[in-house]
């Protein structure tokens, strides 16, 4: 059971550093640690949301996490 933990928190921790050196330049790193421990316990639910169900593709999911504030952040678009 540990090591499952383990795994979850590792594979966490991969895709917020993947998030910051592999989606291209980021000149606004997320510096807020709450939010990277929060995207590291729920990862799996902001993928889920985001990237399956929702309209993002994984690089900019990762992205958004390392340099635009977080998957917390939504953008909004204008109802017409």
């Amino acid at each position: 059971m540990r090591a499952l933990i383990t795994l979850y928190l590792v594979i966490g921790i991969v895709l917020l550093l993947l998030g910051l050196f592999a989606t291209g330049p980021c000149p606004d790193k997320n510096t807020d640690v709450v939010s990277d421990v929060v995207f590291v316990l729920g990862w799996p639910v902001y993928l889920y949301d985001d990237v399956v169900h929702g309209n993002l593709s994984a690089p900019e999911w990762l992205h958004r996490q390392a340099c635009e504030g977080g998957v917390g952040t939504r953008k909004t678009q204008a109802v017409r």
